[in-house]
């Protein structure tokens, strides 16, 4: 990391409109200071799980069965602290009294898996199609 003295200066540019190579300097400042940014962290009250091991395959057996079963809708008939304790509790997400670390654990796996590239593939139409004809 560059130490606070060495980051490179952002200001306004000045008649930006007669210095492209001003705004290209700036922008060029912008994207550094993004660069070094540390990313975002959340201190959980209690242990949670890391995020690699909520990534992991599931055994077979469990994969099986959730290809056969409905996990819960939101239609399910009960309040919105149940609802959470049931998602998170599925997969594998410790609750407590205080929800919150819980769903931004749950989101985060959300995320995790959205941006992998191995799922990234799976959604993609050609793939479907194949899979389609496999199990056809």
């Amino acid at each position: 990391m560059i130490s606070p003295s060495a980051q490179p200066q952002v200001s306004s540019v000045e008649s930006a409109e007669k210095n492209p190579r001003a705004i290209d300097t700036w922008i060029n400042n912008i994207s550094e200071l993004h660069r070094q940014k540390p990313p975002p962290s959340v201190h959980y009250a209690k242990n949670m799980p890391d995020i690699d091991v909520l990534m992991e395959e599931w055994p077979s057996e469990i994969e099986e069965l959730l290809s056969k079963i409905n996990l819960p809708s939101a239609d399910l008939d009960c309040d919105l602290k149940d609802y959470v304790d049931i998602i998170c509790n599925i997969l594998d997400i410790p609750t407590q009294q205080n929800r919150i670390h819980s769903l931004h654990l749950l989101f985060t796996l959300y995320s995790e898996f959205k941006n992998s590239q191995h799922f990234q593939k799976l959604n993609q139409p050609e793939n479907n199609e194949n899979i389609e004809n496999q199990n056809g």
